[in-house]
């Protein structure tokens, strides 16, 4: 059985070997749950760095009335994001465990996120951490009664 290395904590998780069915990523080889999605394996950092200063250059064109370059400014901090977007791939990622999954080969229904999924396992894992929580006798922190 294979197994991966996290990089936070450097604990070894072994594989489920079912997770790829016909050569695509079925299901999550660390926590089993069919539950995928699909997003862009975009830096957000990089993405709000370019918006930002293509704001911040065309404020400046703006305030010295030169609107057209303030306009033209806009569009190509608008075009380089649109070309990073397209050039950039996909990355699979789990509902559940958030592992993210890389250079795999997806399954038709793995879609983009979709809200009502990742909250009802957002509030999974809120659950899971106060049952954690309350079997080591710690308070839940929240406020709450």
């Amino acid at each position: 059985m294979a197994a991966v290395d996290c990089r936070a904590c450097s604990h070894v998780v072994p594989l489920r070997g079912d997770a790829i069915e016909g050569g695509k990523l079925m299901r999550c080889p660390i926590c089993a749950t069919a539950d995928l999605y699909v997003q862009k394996d975009f830096p957000h950092r990089l993405g709000l760095t370019i918006v930002v200063i293509g704001s911040l250059v065309s404020s400046v064109a703006w305030y010295h009335y030169q609107y057209p370059l303030a306009i033209g400014i806009l569009l190509v901090t608008a075009f380089l994001d649109l070309c990073l977007y397209y050039a950039i791939g996909d990355v699979v990622v789990c509902y559940r465990c958030l592992a993210q999954f890389r250079g795999v080969e997806r399954s038709a229904n793995q879609q983009p996120f979709d809200l009502g999924v990742g909250e009802r396992y957002r509030q999974e894992r809120l659950r899971l951490e106060k049952l954690r929580q309350a079997s080591q006798g710690k308070p839940s922190g929240d406020g709450a009664q």
